[in-house]
C-alpha cells in the first residue's frame, strides 16, 4: 500500500464526506445508502479522481478501496450529525432520528430549538468518542473469550419481545390507570406493528431502504405537523441561540447510555438506529427531559453507525448499509483475530469518524442557530402547511404515489398515541415487530 499517498489522500476524502454528510443531512429524502450506491457505481471515475492524490492508483487497487471507505463512514457520521437539523425544525425524521422529532419539538416550542440540535451534536461527538472506547470490548463480547455473536442469535426473537413489554410495562409507571394505559399502549404497538408488517414485509415495490423515509415521515413527522396546524401565530417563542454550557457529568452518562444502546443493536441483523433508540428510552427509572432525550440519540446515531462498520471485522457480517458498501469496496475484511489487535483499516476508518464528528458537530450547532431567530416570526400554521406540502412533494419525488400512500396511511397511525394519552416511541413497533417476526421464522 502507498502510504504517504494514502496519508495525503485521507484528510481530503474526510472533508468530502463531511460535505456530502451535510448535504444528505439536510435534504429529508437523501441516505447514506443513496451515496454508497453511487459510489459503488463510480468507483473507476473515484479511482481516476484519486490518480491526482495517488499516482498509478486503479479501481481495483487497495489503497482506493480504503479511501472510499473511510469516505462512506465519514459521510454517514455527517449525515447522522445534521439529520438532526431538519427533525427538530421541519418535523422530517430519518428513522435514526424519528424519536427526535418530538422531544426536539418540546424543545423548540420553548424557544430552545437551537440547543436541541446543538444536545444531539454534542451527543453524537461523545457517542464516537465512546463507540472507539467499546470497540475492544465489544470484540470480546461478540467473537472469543464470549462468542455471543452466534450463541445470542436464536434469542434476537424473543429479546424483542422483551423490548416491546419493558415499553408496555415502563408506560404504566408513569399513571394511576395501569392497566388501561398499558392496554393503549399495546394497541398503538398492534397498529404499527402491522402496518410494519405491511409495509416492510409485503411485495417490494421499491428499494426497501427507501420505504423507511415514508413510513417514519408519516408516523412521526407528518402527526407533529398536522397537530401543528392548530397553533395559533405567535405560538412558536423566540428561539434563544446561546451556547451550550460546559459538559456536565450527568450529560456523559446520557451519552454512554446511547453509546451502549447502539453497541447492543449494532451486531444484530435488520436493527439500526431507530431500535437502538427505543432500546435507550427504555429502563429509566424516572422519564428523561428532552434535553436529555436529544444527548441520548445524538449518542444512538453516531455509534450504531461507527460500531456496526466494526462489526464487519469482528463478525465479517455486514449489519448496515454503510458496512455492506465498505465490503463491497474494500472485498471482505480480514477478520479481527487478535483480541488487542484493531485491524489497521478498521482503525483508519475510525480515526475518520472521530475527526468527521469532531467536526460536524459545530457546524451543525451554527446551522441551527442561524435557523432558529427565524422561526418565531413566522406563522407556525404556515410553516407547518408549508412543511407538509414540501413533505408531500419530496415523498411523491422520491417515492412516487405509493410512498404518498403509506405516508398518509402512517400519519393516521402515528395520531393515535397522541389520542390515546400514551407515548409515541411505542410507533417504533412498525419496525420491531417485523425484524421480530424474521428473526423467528416467519
Amino acid at each position: 500500500m502507498d502510504v504517504p499517498g494514502v496519508v495525503w489522500a485521507f484528510p481530503v476524502l474526510v472533508l468530502l464526506g463531511l460535505g456530502t454528510g451535510i448535504l444528505t443531512g439536510l435534504s429529508p429524502g437523501l441516505h447514506v445508502n443513496n451515496v454508497a450506491a453511487l459510489v459503488l457505481a463510480t468507483r473507476a471515475s473515484w479511482a481516476s479522481f484519486l490518480v491526482f492524490l495517488l499516482p498509478g492508483a486503479t479501481a481495483d487497487a487497495p489503497e482506493v478501496g480504503f479511501l472510499l471507505s473511510c469516505f462512506l463512514v465519514s459521510t454517514a457520521v455527517s449525515h447522522a450529525v445534521f439529520d438532526f437539523v431538519p427533525s427538530v425544525f421541519f418535523g422530517a425524521p430519518s428513522e435514526e432520528t424519528a424519536l427526535a422529532v418530538l422531544p426536539g419539538h418540546r424543545l423548540l416550542l420553548e424557544g430552545e430549538g437551537a440547543r436541541a440540535v446543538a444536545l444531539a451534536a454534542r451527543g453524537a461527538v461523545l457517542g464516537t468518542a465512546l463507540s472507539a472506547i467499546l470497540l475492544i470490548p465489544l470484540r470480546w463480547i461478540l467473537a472469543d473469550p464470549i462468542g455471543l455473536g452466534e450463541s445470542f442469535r436464536p434469542w434476537t426473537g424473543p429479546f424483542l419481545l422483551a423490548l416491546l413489554m419493558a415499553l408496555l410495562l415502563a408506560e404504566a409507571r408513569f399513571s394511576r390507570a395501569r392497566l388501561r394505559r398499558m392496554a393503549r399502549a399495546a394497541w398503538v404497538q398492534l397498529l404499527a406493528g402491522l402496518l410494519g408488517i405491511v409495509v416492510l414485509r409485503g411485495p417490494p415495490v421499491f428499494d426497501s431502504g427507501l420505504v423507511l423515509f415514508p413510513l417514519f415521515s408519516g408516523l412521526f413527522g407528518m402527526p407533529t405537523l398536522l397537530l401543528s396546524l392548530r397553533a395559533k401565530p405567535g405560538s412558536i417563542p423566540p428561539q434563544r441561540t446561546g451556547a451550550l454550557p460546559p459538559l456536565t457529568r450527568t450529560e456523559a452518562g446520557h451519552a454512554l447510555r446511547g453509546a451502549l444502546a447502539g453497541a447492543s443493536v449494532s451486531w444484530l441483523p435488520g436493527l439500526s438506529g431507530g431500535a437502538a433508540a427505543t432500546l435507550a428510552a427504555v429502563g429509566s427509572r424516572r422519564r428523561m427531559s428532552p434535553s436529555a432525550f436529544m444527548v441520548v440519540l445524538g449518542a444512538v446515531s453516531t455509534s450504531t453507525c461507527v460500531l456496526s462498520i466494526a462489526v464487519l471485522f469482528i463478525l465479517g457480517k455486514a449489519r448496515s448499509g454503510a458496512a455492506a458498501a465498505v465490503r463491497d469496496l474494500s472485498g471482505p475484511p480480514d477478520v479481527w483475530s487478535s483480541p488487542l489487535g484493531i485491524p489497521p483499516a478498521l482503525l483508519g476508518m475510525l480515526v475518520a469518524a472521530v475527526v468527521t464528528s469532531g467536526l460536524a458537530a459545530p457546524l451543525a450547532s451554527r446551522v441551527a442557530r442561524v435557523l432558529a431567530p427565524r422561526w418565531s416570526s413566522v406563522d407556525p400554521r404556515r410553516l407547518s402547511a408549508a412543511t407538509v406540502a414540501a413533505l408531500a412533494i419530496l415523498l411523491a419525488a422520491v417515492a412516487g404515489p405509493l410512498g404518498l400512500a403509506i405516508a398518509g396511511l402512517a400519519a393516521l397511525v402515528g395520531l393515535v398515541p397522541v389520542l390515546a394519552g400514551v407515548w409515541r416511541v411505542h410507533l417504533m413497533a412498525a419496525l420491531l415487530v417485523p425484524v421480530l417476526l424474521s428473526s423467528s421464522g416467519f
